[in-house]
């Protein structure tokens, strides 16, 4: 996963958008607001849902600015005292208005100073699951060249809870960064976005309450739930693990023993042997055949609950992240289309992908077809919505 950045002052920040892919665009009418695009994956993308699309980006002011409770009562102070001064022409009331003014004047100009040239970068894990509350990092820069910031607040919503998630930077020195850590939870898989982040001060006097726009609204795209599998969840398919081959090559069974050769592995020389002959003899070990397994995720019934279907495609992703730790050659088969056969986290990645972004049809589709090249590979097919698992034998 990326982070993101947003520029608080004149000076905008870069912002790398969705953790895995998106493009970013600068928005035309505010150089200091930045959105994200997504950019393309594989398979059907989802619009956001209303309840976690990004807030507009086109602002005429980067900025707001109200008083608080204690500025309210400041300003009406000095409305009080500038009609008595006007009323009686009292040098004193004069004096006292225009130092009540000038502490408005310097606050406006503090709490701008404060808020200048500050720029948000979100850090964000490289995978978010659906479920688990994600370790989010937000980064800010003073890129004031000598003058440090003071009492900035950093606020998020959270969606799944409902409550305001705080940070507070005392200070920040001239050329410096501080982090602010939070947890943030996605209750469903699929393409999100982040809440905002709104920066706010009320530097120096506490009269007025500068907050900045939404900054950080990026997209992301969080994963299916993966839990561990319990041993009766694992199918059978999974036992009989590798297979050796009758031919040499680089496996753990022994192939064949030899006199060693010039030029010939070192570490392969097996001493027991080498010490009863008196030769130098060369371990050769046998070919193994790599396991093969294709993951048949079928479109659930009309009237299959959803908690349900979100149930079996969680099942899916923990089968595919087992697999593939335990070296599995993999692949996904779902309607939407099939990944080819693959491992290593970067597979992974592809497959999670793929399950977040499942879009539940009306009707149940047909899978594509098996390509003959596929072989003898073993098949696990789950029915979305459907408690009991078939597991087969070669597909």
């Amino acid at each position: 996963m990326s982070a993101g950045d947003g520029a608080l002052g004149a000076s905008p920040g870069a912002t790398p958008g969705r953790p895995a892919a998106s493009a970013l665009r600068q928005s035309p009418s505010d150089p200091s607001v930045l959105s994200a695009t997504p950019g393309p994956s594989a398979g059907s993308h989802p619009p956001l849902s209303p309840l976690t699309a990004p807030p507009r980006t086109h602002y005429w002011l980067p900025r707001t600015i109200w008083p608080t409770r204690e500025g309210w009562w400041f300003i009406g102070a000095a409305l009080a005292i500038g009609l008595a001064a006007t009323n009686t022409g009292n040098n004193l009331l004069y004096l006292i208005l225009a130092m009540m003014l000038s502490f408005l004047a310097i606050s406006g100009m503090l709490s701008e100073q404060t808020m200048r040239r500050v720029s948000a970068r979100r850090e964000v894990p490289r995978r978010i699951f659906a479920g688990t509350p994600a370790a989010v990092g937000v980064r800010l820069a003073n890129r004031k060249r000598r003058l440090p910031s003071y009492a900035l607040h950093v606020r998020e919503g959270d969606a799944s809870s409902g409550q305001t998630r705080a940070g507070y930077f005392l200070k920040i020195a001239a050329q410096s960064q501080e982090v602010w850590r939070y947890p943030l939870l996605f209750p469903h898989r699929g393409r999100h976005a982040f809440p905002g982040l709104r920066l706010f001060t009320r530097f120096p006097f506490g009269l007025f309450v500068k907050i900045s726009r939404p900054l950080l609204a990026d997209p992301v795209l969080v994963y299916p739930a993966v839990r561990p599998l319990a041993r009766g969840e694992i199918p059978a398919v999974l036992d009989p693990g590798w297979r050796e081959q009758p031919r040499r090559g680089q496996g753990a069974g022994l192939y064949n023993l030899r006199p060693y050769r010039p030029g010939d592995d070192l570490r392969l020389i097996h001493w027991k042997t080498s010490a009863r002959t008196g030769e130098l003899t060369l371990r050769e070990a046998e070919d193994e055949d790599r396991p093969r397994l294709r993951i048949l995720v079928e479109d659930p019934a009309p009237d299959a609950p959803p908690e349900a279907v979100e149930a079996d495609l969680s099942y899916a992703a923990s089968l595919a992240a087992h697999a593939l730790r335990r070296g599995i050659a993999l692949q996904l088969a779902t309607a939407e289309g099939t990944t080819g056969f693959g491992q290593g986290e970067a597979h992974l990645d592809r497959i999670l992908e793929r399950l977040a972004l499942y879009t539940r049809p009306a009707a149940p589709r047909p899978l594509p077809a098996r390509p003959a090249s596929d072989g003898a590979a073993r098949a696990v097919t789950i029915r979305l919505g459907v408690s009991a698992r078939r597991a087969g034998g070669p597909a």
